[in-house]
């Protein structure tokens, strides 16, 4: 194409390349942002919203309920405790899941269960869920306590409540896990699956990896759905053909380990005659599930943290974009974090790395993420054409919160805290609202809580943005790497880097 180009169209093209890259790096003019409509602080509400719970424990299990407006449904949640489940036979999990609902019951086959959950329910289905407990003040960062539970999810109407609890009575008790076939499909299907996703989504797995240096948390659910979890599926398509009565025999582990009444929550969304007439078919369900005599072992996690050598990991796959993630603790066990800290988190995320990566830099997206509750502060890149250029950008973040609070607007300031407030407020479905408020149960996050770290976004000020840009300081000098990207911009800063770099597609 060049070669057809005259000087002159050289010069133009130059000349407009010159004019975009002064128009990515310019400031909004004043006058054309107050153009914009925008709420004011006074239109945002001091008070947090409250979701309605009441607990109790019937028959050796504990029982929460949310009397919300759900126009007749009752949504339910059972959960078991997955602590009790050996770090080893975690990537299993998954697997395990999905055959609660799709390998068949000794009554029905795959096919008619289906068939059965969407005639007589609005659903049946799985999922896990991994959090962390509160500390009892709930600002300091906890020592590690890791709440964690695979979850039956499902919904129907009053009158078929019946049918909805006998059906997850008779997955979770009657799945015929020992159909290889089935089984070793899904594990064929789980590997596609995880090869499309890195190399689609490798940003999640870049921040999974750094993740679980720090955070068991992270390092749970990078065991069940990050790249050592593709390690593990990889090597269980073998193990499936070569040794099918060992695999077998985990799953069959797994549910043992797992059907215990005591360490099983229970959690009903719905009106409060919907409650009533859940009631009966409650407590047959609970009555369905071992009582479990000898002690259950809860599991020691926290010491598979990962370790690795250097400053951090290169993944490489068939792509011309990267996936760049950095990384660390910049607050240790003890100290005290802020809400404020969950507003410049936010506006790093729509201002310096939105401009930056995106604008300047062209990767398709740029975000960031801090936990309050292990105190990890992370970047990631989306499919983004640079590797050095980028870790520099996010080096370069807390010389650009000095110089912010130095300047910073009022506009700029209450914008930023109006964006955490709407994030903090956002709309729930009934289900959601009473999802939500079992998790802030199970880890401790209470509306105390949850009211106090309000207060502290509402009270933001610009120092708050020099404060947290000098925690910051620790991931520019010392954080931990993780990128997904092609194998010629991980070869070109391996070693400037000290990055372990293996080929995983």
């Amino acid at each position: 194409m060049r070669s057809k180009l005259t000087e002159e169209e050289i010069k133009h093209l130059i000349e407009e390349t010159e004019t975009l890259k002064a128009r990515q790096q310019a400031e909004d003019p004043p006058e054309k942002l107050a153009l914009i409509p925008s709420l004011t602080m006074e239109d945002l509400d001091r008070q947090g919203r409250n979701i309605p719970i009441a607990v109790s424990s019937e028959k050796g299990t504990t029982v929460l309920r949310h009397d919300l407006l759900t126009n007749g449904i009752v949504y339910t949640d059972i959960g078991f405790d997955l602590r009790v489940i050996p770090f080893d036979l975690l990537p299993l999990i998954p697997l395990f899941s999905r055959c609660l609902t799709e390998m068949g019951t000794s009554k029905m086959d795959d096919v008619a269960l289906s068939r059965y959950i969407q005639t007589y329910t609005g659903g049946v289905y799985t999922s896990t869920s991994t959090g962390q407990k509160h500390s009892p003040s709930g600002n300091a960062v906890p020592k590690p306590e890791v709440v964690s539970n695979l979850f039956l999810r499902g919904k129907a109407t009053y009158a078929k409540t019946g049918e909805l609890f006998g059906v997850m009575r008779d997955v979770l008790l009657d799945t015929k896990l020992d159909n290889k076939a089935k089984f070793l499909q899904m594990a064929l299907e789980t590997k596609t699956r995880m090869e499309s996703s890195v190399q689609s989504s490798g940003h999640s797995f870049a921040s999974g990896r750094i993740g679980s240096r720090y955070s068991v948390t992270e390092l749970v659910q990078e065991q069940m759905g990050g790249i050592q979890y593709l390690h593990f599926i990889r090597q269980l398509v073998k193990d499936i053909e070569s040794d099918w009565p060992s695999v077998l025999a985990k799953l069959e582990r797994i549910r043992n380990l797992l059907t215990d009444r005591r360490k099983m929550i229970i959690n009903l969304s719905a009106e409060e005659k919907g409650f009533r007439a859940t009631q009966a078919n409650l407590e047959e369900y609970i009555q369905s599930i071992p009582l479990r005599t000898e002690e259950a072992k809860i599991q020691d996690w926290a010491g598979e943290l990962r370790k690795f050598e250097g400053r951090g990991e290169g993944f490489v796959v068939p792509t011309q974009v990267n996936y760049v993630g950095k990384g660390g603790q910049i607050y240790q066990v003890g100290e005290e974090t802020s809400g404020s800290d969950a507003v410049v988190s936010r506006f790093l995320r729509t201002s310096w790395l939105w401009d930056k990566v995106r604008v300047v830099g062209g990767a398709y997206g740029a975000m960031n993420s801090f936990s309050a509750q292990s105190g990890v502060f992370k970047y990631v890149s989306y499919r983004d054409p640079n590797l050095k250029q980028t870790l520099d950008t996010y080096d370069a973040t807390p010389e650009f919160l000095r110089e912010a609070a130095k300047e910073m607007s009022a506009s700029t300031l209450s914008n930023a805290i109006i964006g955490m407030i709407g994030d903090m407020d956002a709309p729930m479905s009934p289900d959601q609202k009473g999802f939500t408020s079992m998790d802030r149960f199970l880890t401790g996050l209470t509306d105390e809580m949850r009211q106090r770290r309000r207060e502290q976004v509402l009270s933001t000020t610009a120092k708050n943005f020099k404060d947290f840009g000098e925690r910051l300081e620790a991931v520019s000098k010392s954080g931990t790497i993780a990128v997904v990207g092609s194998d010629a911009a991980l070869s070109a800063v391996k070693d400037e880097l000290a990055l372990n770099v293996q080929q995983i597609l």
